[in-house]
């Protein structure tokens, strides 16, 4: 897995923290791969930078979640969706009014990840049913200079057409585990979230910590493509 980097408060250290991080600008080609809320949130949050986004999904939006709808919501309903994502699903809908508040699965699912996945940010770039099976390394090279390039990432799918990418993230929890890779990892531009993702199957499990543990990967992940340290769409607005 990759390091996840501290996020420091202190402004001396913004502009150094990164500096020898390999970065990647938008419009950079980023695969997700895994539909579950932390795969959705990454997706949302990279879309919201102005990077090129496609995910991918084995079964279908949330799948870890189907069969429990009738169950209570496993985490506090304010806090049941990034900040981003609720942006994303308010701007959607047009409307003006209390935030977003299921109280059972279903109705999370129902009010948040599915639509949230219909919106035009990532309208087109889900892909259901798309088992991701290996990936490759694809090595480039300068045109004008022929000096080597970061290497991207040739996406193998199951009955769904793959694609090529400048960065990966896998959000599948412990499933990611079964994706052949061609090369060793730790690499750059390779990330890995939530090795424990949001679970309403397992007992004894802080489901709102994991959420949220997951969320602060995605900062991480994408404050170290942009290469700076202070780079939180989360964070509040300061006035």
């Amino acid at each position: 897995m990759p390091t996840i980097h501290r996020m420091e408060n202190n402004q001396e250290n913004i502009d150094t923290e990164f500096d020898d991080q390999p970065t990647l600008d938008p419009p950079g080609s980023i695969a997700v791969i895994g539909g579950g809320p932390l795969g959705l949130e990454a997706a949302i949050y990279g879309r919201y930078l102005g990077y090129q986004v496609t995910l991918f999904e084995a079964e279908c939006v949330a799948s870890v979640l189907i069969g429990r709808e009738g169950e209570p919501i496993p985490i506090s309903p304010d806090r049941c969706v990034s900040p981003v994502s609720r942006s994303a699903l308010t701007a959607q809908s047009g409307a003006i009014g209390p935030a977003t508040s299921p109280t059972t699965v279903g109705e999370w699912l129902d009010q948040v990840w599915r639509p949230l996945a219909a919106t035009d940010l990532l309208r087109g770039r889900v892909h259901e049913g798309a088992k991701v099976e290996r990936i490759e390394q694809v090595e480039l090279t300068d045109d004008e200079t022929g000096e080597a390039l970061p290497p991207d990432f040739r996406v193998h799918v199951s009955g769904h057409e793959g694609g090529d990418f400048e960065a990966i993230i896998v959000a599948t929890g412990h499933a990611g585990a079964e994706i052949d890779c061609s090369f060793e990892l730790p690499t750059d531009y390779y990330f890995r979230i939530g090795g424990l993702v949001p679970d309403v199957e397992t007992t004894g499990r802080d489901v709102e910590r994991d959420f949220w543990t997951g969320l602060k990967e995605i900062v991480a992940v994408y404050a170290s493509l942009g290469g700076r340290a202070d780079l939180d769409l989360y964070r509040p607005a300061r006035g």
